[in-house]
Parts: structure tokens; C-alpha cells; sequence
């Protein structure tokens, strides 16, 4: 493994679950509608989904309306649920505005 590759995963990840619809081949208007988040960092995002996918393609993932466009860097089948699972590495690192913001729950939130 290189020293790049080990500083990408060190870095910090926050669990994020959402519905990410992916888009296989760039600017497609067939996206795979069952793929969601299950965690984030700066630089990438870990997803579940059940439509194969191959590590070195480059997708689309869609938090919103603009899709992030992403390397699919490792595959794997989660043996229980038989879904896939993937890691994929933002192309461009998300900007600042625009990243999706998990917000940790604990508990003591006031209601609005």
C-alpha cells in the first residue's frame, strides 16, 4: 500500500446513511436508485448498493441535484444481505458549502 493511500484512510469518518442514487456512466439519466451512504470522510464515501460496480470506474454519486463525481476504489459483497459494498474517492475533494453535513445526535438536543 502506498503512503497516500494509507494517509486516505486514516482520515476521519463520520457515519452518514442516505439515499445516494449513483449514476454508472457519467451523465446518465438511469441512475441505480437503491444505493445509499453508510459513512463519509474529506476525501471519499463508503456505499451500499446491489448493482455490480468495479473498482477504477468512475460514477456519479447524487446527494443532491449535482452529482460528485467518484473512482470506485474496492468492492466487496456483505455476505448477510448479499448487497455490495463500496468504497469510492471523490474525484474533487467536496467544497466546503456543499458537503453534506452529518450532525452527530446526543441526545440533549432541544426541540425547536
Amino acid at each position: 500500500m502506498f503512503l497516500s493511500d494509507q494517509v486516505f484512510r486514516r482520515e476521519r469518518r463520520v457515519t452518514f446513511t442516505t439515499r445516494a442514487p449513483l449514476a454508472i456512466t457519467p451523465g446518465s439519466s438511469d441512475p441505480i436508485e437503491d444505493a445509499s451512504t453508510i459513512d463519509i470522510s474529506e476525501s471519499g464515501v463508503r456505499i451500499r448498493l446491489r448493482r455490480p460496480i468495479e473498482p477504477g470506474q468512475i460514477v456519479e454519486l447524487f446527494f443532491s441535484k449535482r452529482p460528485e463525481r467518484c473512482e470506485v476504489i474496492w468492492t466487496k459483497v456483505d455476505q448477510s444481505t448479499r448487497d455490495l459494498i463500496a468504497g469510492l474517492k471523490f474525484v474533487s475533494p467536496l467544497p466546503e458549502r456543499g458537503r453534506p453535513r452529518p450532525v452527530p445526535s446526543t441526545g440533549s438536543e432541544a426541540a425547536n
